[in-house]
Order: structure tokens, then C-alpha cells, then sequence
């Protein structure tokens, strides 16, 4: 049996890929002089649909831990992009709300990813597009 060769496995061309793709996103990001990472980003997205989600639940839905997520909170909160408020019915949660700030990104945000993706797609065909998320959607019910 051979050796595993890290360099070569498909886990390292997946990271490589998404690593490349999340960098572009910052690029763009920057050149638009936005406020905000992409990791900053992916948290907003689900408040952008959703206002007012508790923050646990912004963890869960973007499958990063609380402590990463709290991190993230603070900072969008320290640049007044979203406000923290409590629960009506439950002192223990707080709730995540979006501020006028956070609401006027959203479309030089959306548009960003979606350059991001394009870029990050140009000369792969549909059928491959296909085939990748069939394989990346099978990878995360595996381990999931």
C-alpha cells in the first residue's frame, strides 16, 4: 500500500480551492472598499434573509463554532454593521439584528460573491459544475 501523499489528495486540492476562492472574495471585497471579510460575510448572508436569528443558530447555519461566531459578531458590531439585542422570551439569547449599514451591503456584497464565483468558474463547463456539486453534496452526507 502507498504511502498517503498530502500534496497530491483531494482534501488538499478541495482546501487549495476553497482557500483561493475565499482570498478573491477578500480581493474583491476590498476593491469596493467594503467593511467586511468573507468570513464576516457568510454570517451576514443568513441575516440578510433572516433578521433578528438568535446567535446560536447563526453558528449552526454556518456550520462554525460559537466562539467563532461570537468573534465575528463582535467585530460586525464594533463596525456597526449588526447589534446584539435580547430575546423578548428568553433572557439567555440574544438575538443578531441587521443595521441600516448592515442592510445597505448587501447588494455590493452579493455582487462580489458573485463575481467571485464567476471568476472562479470561467472555462469549467456545466456538466463539470454538475459533477462538482454532486460531489461535493455526497462528501458532506459522508461525514456529516
Amino acid at each position: 500500500m502507498e504511502s498517503f501523499q498530502f500534496e497530491t489528495s483531494f482534501g488538499r486540492a478541495l482546501g487549495m480551492a476553497h482557500t483561493a476562492m475565499f482570498r478573491h472574495l477578500a480581493k474583491l471585497m476590498k476593491e469596493k472598499n467594503l467593511p467586511i471579510t468573507p468570513e464576516q460575510f457568510s454570517v451576514l448572508t443568513h441575516l440578510w434573509r433572516n433578521d433578528g436569528l438568535p446567535q446560536s443558530e447563526l453558528a449552526v447555519c454556518t456550520n462554525r463554532n460559537r466562539a467563532n461566531v461570537t468573534r465575528i459578531i463582535d467585530i460586525l458590531e464594533r463596525e456597526g454593521i449588526v447589534v446584539r439585542k435580547d430575546d423578548p422570551n428568553d433572557r439567555r439569547v440574544f438575538r443578531i439584528y441587521l443595521t441600516d449599514l448592515g442592510k445597505k451591503l448587501k447588494n455590493e456584497a452579493a455582487k462580489c460573491a458573485q463575481k467571485s464565483i464567476e471568476d472562479s468558474l470561467d472555462g469549467v463547463s456545466e456538466n463539470d459544475r454538475t459533477v462538482a456539486l454532486s460531489v461535493f453534496k455526497k462528501i458532506v452526507d459522508n461525514v456529516t
